[in-house]
């Protein structure tokens, strides 16, 4: 077999396999045994009809096409190793003659990678504090949920409840889709709908109509709307005055599950909203020197390694999509856009992402940021942990040697260790 690599640019390089007569003959059996196992021939045994009779009973294409597909992954894995190529994406085959077998395979290799300037990087540390009106608006919200709406015979107003009837129109008077509703609930206040949109409905009573227009945002997330100016006409079917309930012994039960004050109510919101402020504090200085790490990194991303991420950030939106209802076909044929846009939308993306993965393997050696197997199995058993007994052991198992859920957790403790080394907890 003869191989040989040509480098491309972008950190790509060009494998030319190429099959002797001799060597083609391995190939040509396995594809001859298999065959005649899937093809009935009267007076054989299923893998016992000779080449001569397979060949008047298959089409020569059809032949030739198994055997490359036989060799092709074979001979190409022989010729990686051979050649000690470092192939970090799919080969992209063409294949340039039949018999004997000669192909090309075009794949990406690890590129060069250089970060230098994140050790210098200086994220300041901003103090996550709670304060009674971050403790009193919880409160307030969870009265909201538990409120009870009484219909009122006056104009609405902030903190209402009210039930409209709306439709969308251009500023052709055309009415546009999507941009209807009947019976429609929502509280004055809430911002539930288009920004600017509640404050037309202020002043309102029961079977008023009303005509507004609104400019959408111009990050709206409906691509076609972003920036537009649509006209709306509203009818009031309903308003009705939200009672709070207050905060008595009976209604802490309700809510809590058991007997407290509400001082102690205040007590438990307050420690779980300094939690999550303390986590949103680090998660933020976490994401900002992640933002310097891509920032300090040089490396020539291959372009195939591009359309790999972007295959799978595509398939995490349609993942997205499918969660909340919406299949693909649907949002193409809605948004009138091309598979193409979405692609072209997510390359930067794609690209950043890639940045970060090389730049933080080449930190990690750098650096010198290493586990030990006694790091693993402790976090393995915490993570394991949190699961109930009877599906312990089920986990346990997911995570063997080599997995996925293995490897993840791998470089997130090598993560936590970097994180620990430039910006502290």
């Amino acid at each position: 077999m003869n191989v040989t690599v040509n480098p491309l640019p972008k950190s790509e390089v060009k494998i030319t396999v190429e099959l002797t007569e001799e060597q083609m003959k391995k190939y040509l059996d396995k594809a001859t045994k298999q065959i005649s196992q899937m093809v009935k021939i009267p007076g054989f045994r299923p893998g016992h009809a000779p080449l001569d009779v397979l060949k008047a009973h298959v089409k020569e294409d059809a032949f030739d096409a198994h055997i490359i597909d036989i060799a092709v992954p074979e001979t190409y894995g022989d010729a990686v190793q051979k050649e000690q190529v470092k192939a970090i994406s799919r080969p992209k085959i063409t294949v340039l003659q039949a018999s004997p077998l000669k192909y090309e395979a075009v794949v990406a290799v690890y590129p060069e990678v250089k970060v230098s300037g994140y050790e210098k990087v200086k994220i300041d540390k901003k103090e996550a504090k709670v304060e009674a009106k971050d403790v009193d608006a919880v409160l307030l919200d969870i009265q909201k949920h538990r409120a009870t709406a009484k219909e009122v015979d006056r104009a609405a107003k902030k903190g209402d409840k009210v039930e409209i009837d709306f439709q969308g129109f251009d500023e052709g008077g055309a009415a546009l889709e999507k941009t209807d509703s009947k019976n429609h609930p929502l509280v004055i206040g809430d911002n539930s709908l288009v920004p600017g949109f509640e404050d037309n409905l202020e002043g309102m009573k029961k079977g008023e109509a009303k005509e507004f227009t609104v400019t959408f945002p111009k990050d709206y997330f409906h691509k076609p709307f972003q920036s537009k100016k649509v006209k709306f006409k509203v009818t009031m079917n309903k308003v009705m005055e939200m009672g709070l309930p207050e905060w008595t012994p009976e209604f802490i039960k309700q809510v809590v599950g058991e007997e407290k004050t509400l001082d102690e109510v205040k007590k438990t919101i307050e420690t779980n909203l300094q939690e999550e402020k303390t986590h949103s504090e680090v998660v933020r200085r976490e994401n900002l020197f992640l933002e310097k790490v891509v920032e300090s990194t040089k490396v020539e991303i291959p372009e195939s390694l591009i359309e790999e991420e972007i295959d799978g950030m595509i398939e995490e939106f349609k993942n997205d999509l499918e969660g909340r209802g919406i299949t693909f076909d649907q949002f193409m044929l809605e948004t009138k856009k091309e598979i193409k846009d979405l692609r072209d939308e997510r390359k930067k993306e794609a690209e950043k992402r890639l940045a970060l993965r090389f730049g933080l393997q080449q930190i990690f050696e750098q650096d010198k940021i290493e586990i030990t197997p006694e790091d693993v199995e402790k976090e393995m058993k915490h993570v394991i942990s949190l699961y109930p007994p009877n599906e312990q052991e089920r986990v346990k198992k997911e995570y063997k040697e080599g997995s996925y859920l293995l490897r993840r957790l791998e470089n997130k403790l090598k993560m936590d260790k970097l994180f620990e080394k430039y910006i502290g907890k």
